[in-house]
């Protein structure tokens, strides 16, 4: 199971340079997620930002090294229609030349994804040749209309945005079945709280999780990153803990 995180969810979330590629390092994490909320305010794309302070896609890109595997993905964050989903990432894909789109259209509270938004705005982007990862509620036809638009991974919130409550046992049996049928990685993001929910994510198999908002709750999001890897990977490997 990977482990995909951001670097913070409110300005409060304070991540330089120096503390982004220790979170990478600490997670084992194979994507960078770009900001491109604050598109309007920078004129090349390395000024992007990485979380909510002074880390950019440059300074981070640098400081990780040409020979480093962590690719950069376009995070279209907190757009509320299709429109502005879609003029943004074309905008972030001109600046940067990145390709891969961690895509979503919330409602105006930042919590729910928006579906048909989001399908909408996918199905345009795929079109012109990006590789899409929409974010949506669980929703079997929402979730076969991203895969047959042609994502390659589908992002399903557990709950909404911010709620560290897990996965909702309103939406259990829908994720259930989603996993059952899918033909994608299934990624659960939105609603982690918590190294419980992680573990119990993985042994319900999606096929990636992200952490955020949590990594934060202590203050120390190397450290918590640290704890989530090593739950995930206590799920995956039991047999290499046998005996110790």
């Amino acid at each position: 199971m990977e482990l995909f995180h951001c670097f913070g969810a409110r300005p409060e979330h304070r991540v330089d340079t120096r503390q982004a590629v220790d979170m990478l390092a600490a997670s084992g994490c194979r994507w960078l997620a770009v900001n491109t909320h604050t598109i309007d305010e920078v004129s090349r794309g390395d000024d992007l930002p990485i979380g909510y302070s002074t880390a950019t896609l440059g300074s981070v890109r640098d400081a990780l090294g040409a020979a480093s595997p962590v690719r950069p993905v376009l995070n279209i964050n907190h757009p509320t229609t299709a429109a502005e989903a879609i003029d943004r990432t074309r905008r972030a894909v001109e600046m940067t030349g990145l390709r891969i789109i961690k895509l979503e259209v919330l409602d105006e509270g930042f919590n729910l994804s928006q579906n048909a938004a989001v399908v909408e705005a996918a199905t345009v982007l795929v079109g012109e040749g990006l590789e899409v990862w929409p974010l949506i509620t669980p929703d079997a036809a929402v979730f076969a209309d991203c895969v047959e638009l042609g994502s390659t991974m589908v992002r399903v919130m557990g709950s909404p945005i911010g709620a560290r409550r897990g996965i909702d046992p309103q939406w259990r049996s829908a994720t259930d079945a989603l996993l059952a049928d899918a033909t994608v990685p299934v990624m659960l993001d939105g609603g982690v709280g918590s190294v419980e929910h992680a573990v119990a994510a993985a042994e319900q198999g999606f096929s990636s999780i992200l952490v955020n908002s949590c990594l934060f709750a202590d203050g120390d999001p190397v450290a918590a990153l640290r704890e989530f890897r090593a739950a995930i990977d206590s799920v995956e490997k039991p047999t290499e803990l046998v005996g110790r």
